[in-house]
């Protein structure tokens, strides 16, 4: 059965023992950041916990934090085995499931328009020490295209200005900045709505690849198996979750822009402070006793390298064309974009540079910067095999391969400013490291396989778990 919402889900985290309450007051000025960063640098990629601050300072309304910061709990949230979490993922969305219109939803329980809109009133954290400011950082981002009234959801870094102004950094090839364009051509804004607190379904497919036009909204219906119940905003024409803890209704005005940043990103490194447009608030929404979902964002290993790592994998698989792809894994240190491993059954020399070049030529492929390929004897997943097969078995002379101006990720911290104004566009590395066929290495040393599958068998008796 899907989650209604994001309340059933954190019952889920609680009995599965995924979720410390953290009862003591905690100041949303860079405390809440603090803890969030112990308690991932403690806890590691796999054994870290969900966070519940009951108690913001200066707030009546929990903060829930880092809910899929592991892909044990990203799974718990879209209901499947790990093993089989790209299966599932393919099987699921080759038929989205649209959403279903409702006349009321919880989101609706307190509404507040104009000048009751206040979004000072609400538990935002500022995240890390040099953040400009408070940030919304897991919010779902819904607008339309302005010609053919598709919709898109997304996410988007959200830097509070004051009580009625939000900054937004969405980069040229991202789709809400599609549709703002479209509208600024026109002369007229752009509706967005910001859903906050939700079914963990539509934020996986919110940070998801898809290609434009595609709707997220009918995606997480598809990984839910049932209609996504959605409700009619107060102020804008567009719907959001019925659902949904929070809701912002705004416009992104054409014409106006606002300095935004900096902030700690998902590489490690802040975003650099810029004009960028801005969303005039309209309406705030919400339940009575709202619960204000964020995440960490900041120095790897961070619930991003997560989110969007998943999907971004799923997709990479989906997308490229060639056969032979075995499995993808977008790493942490990448923070689930930057850096793609793909291992390959390879029928011949020359294939991994292909795959390389091919896995860079997807929508999910677009903002990865570095693609590893190894042989389908190499876990791309674990890191000290990469290494090994990238130090043992690539050529620099031969398997490495620069490829030039194409489109990158704008938060790229290495690429230059005149770079990222030129349309976000950099090199990227292929590295095959696939062992060559023609002229094969020496041989690997391993154990004689019929005493090491005896000894895997008998594995206890030698006090080995």
């Amino acid at each position: 059965m899907p989650y209604h919402d994001l309340r059933a889900f954190l019952d889920r985290l609680e009995k599965e023992k995924e979720i410390v309450n953290v009862e003591i007051e905690v100041d949303l000025l860079h405390e809440i950041g603090a803890v969030c960063r112990l308690a991932l640098d403690r806890g590691g990629v796999n054994g870290n916990k969900a966070l519940y601050f009951r108690s913001p300072k200066g707030h009546s309304h929990p903060v829930a934090v880092n809910l899929l910061s592991t892909r044990r709990r990203y799974c718990i949230g879209l209901e499947c085995d790990p093993d089989e979490i790209h299966e599932q993922w393919l099987r699921r969305t080759k038929n989205p499931v649209p959403p279903r219109m409702v006349k009321v939803g919880a989101c609706k329980e307190v509404i507040r328009i104009g000048k009751d809109a206040n979004l000072l009133d609400l538990p935002i954290p500022t995240w890390n020490e040099k953040d400009g400011g408070p940030y919304i950082t897991f919010p779902c981002h819904i607008s339309k295209d302005p010609e053919t009234g598709l919709r898109n959801a997304g996410m988007y870094r959200a830097m509070v200005h004051d009580e009625r102004t939000l900054g937004i950094l969405a980069a040229p090839y991202r789709h809400i900045r599609q549709h703002f364009e479209k509208a600024r051509a026109q002369g007229r804004p752009l509706p967005v709505a910001i859903a906050i607190g939700l079914d963990p379904t539509i934020y996986a497919t919110a940070v998801a690849s898809f290609p434009f036009g595609v709707d997220e909204v009918a995606m997480s219906g598809a990984l839910r198996g049932e209609p996504v119940e959605m409700v009619q905003c107060e102020t804008i024409p567009l719907e959001v979750p019925a659902s949904s803890e929070l809701v912002i209704e705004g416009e992104m005005m054409p014409g106006v822009v606002r300095e935004e940043g900096p902030f700690g990103e998902f590489t490690g490194y802040y975003g650099d402070r810029a004009p960028q447009p801005v969303i005039e608030v309209r309406a705030i929404t919400h339940r009575k006793d709202f619960i204000f979902q964020g995440t960490y964002t900041g120095l790897p290993h961070n619930e991003n390298c997560v989110v969007t790592g998943i999907s971004n994998e799923a997709e990479i698989l989906r997308q490229c064309p060639l056969p032979g792809i075995k499995k993808v894994h977008f790493t942490s240190g990448g923070g689930g974009y930057l850096h793609a491993v793909v291992s390959v059954k390879k029928p011949y020399d020359g294939y991994g540079k292909m795959v390389g070049l091919s896995v860079l030529g997807t929508t999910a492929g677009r903002t990865v910067k570095l693609v590893t390929v190894v042989d389908d004897d190499i876990d791309p997943c674990d890191l000290v095999q990469v290494d090994w097969a990238v130090t043992t078995r690539a050529r620099v002379d031969r398997d490495i391969e620069i490829i030039r101006d194409l489109s990158a990720n704008v938060l790229d911290p290495t690429m230059l400013v005149s770079e990222k104004r030129a349309g976000s566009r950099a090199d990227k590395l292929v590295i095959d490291a696939t062992k060559p066929i023609l002229e094969p290495l020496q041989p690997e040393c391993r154990p004689e396989p019929t005493v090491m599958e005896e000894v895997i068998r008998n594995r206890a008796k030698y006090g080995i778990a």
